[in-house]
């Protein structure tokens, strides 16, 4: 599904990561960890395409984005799912609204639409929460959105930078579990964290990253 080989990335002449090389199946859950700086949020910014590597390839579904064209980026991006961990929701618009922003600018049908954003909501298990404004909304409830925001599209691979860094323990397992579920519907999914808890004991392959590097590879 997603596969990097000898892949580097600088910024204003400091590495921001190097000759990373890994594979992730379709289905995988993985988790990338390491200190802050070790270039975590560099390689899934890679994955969206939000950076271009300045050496190596990267592939995602079979196909080779590296040298991808700007006019092809929207199509492979509608198959990825973007978690933030500072959340990014509009205070000017209502849950609904936040989730359905996409999918009005591709110009899907508002038939369409209100399907998509209750079924996202229902994963998320905020349906009650639809006309909500994201300021009236917990820190964890707005990490839920979020998330349903990132999936309201039925991506194949979803993304999450630090998803839990902001929240307190039990809504941070709280959130962990919504992506579980999400997993195991066949989401190929993608968590950077420094959150050792997130992935103890979870049967998941953790790539370690330090000072732009791939140290180790192995299931936790």
């Amino acid at each position: 599904m997603i596969n990097f080989h000898g892949v580097a990335k600088e910024y204003e002449n400091q590495t921001a990561v190097r000759d990373i090389t890994f594979s992730i199946e379709k289905g995988e859950m993985v988790f990338l960890t390491g200190p802050s700086g070790s270039g975590k949020t560099t390689l899934l910014r890679l994955i969206y395409l939000a950076e271009r590597p300045d050496s190596g390839s990267i592939a995602i579904a079979g196909q080779d984005v590296s040298e991808l064209k700007e006019s092809g980026i929207p199509l492979v991006r509608r198959h990825i799912g973007v978690v933030f961990q500072d959340f990014r929701l509009l205070d000017n618009r209502n849950v609904f609204e936040n989730i359905a922003l996409a999918l009005r600018i591709r110009g899907a049908a508002e038939r369409e639409i209100k399907s998509r954003v209750f079924d996202a909501l229902k994963t998320v298990n905020l349906r009650h929460k639809a006309d909500s404004w994201p300021r009236k909304l917990s820190g964890g409830e707005q990490q839920r959105i979020v998330i349903a925001r990132a999936m309201v599209s039925d991506p194949t691979v979803l993304l999450a930078d630090e998803p839990t860094g902001n929240l307190d323990p039990d809504t941070a397992e709280s959130v962990v579990r919504t992506f579980k579920d999400i997993h195991a519907k066949g989401t190929t999914i993608v968590i950077a964290t420094h959150n050792r808890d997130l992935y103890r004991n979870s049967g998941k392959r953790v790539l370690r990253l330090e000072a732009g590097m791939l140290i180790s590879q192995e299931v936790c």
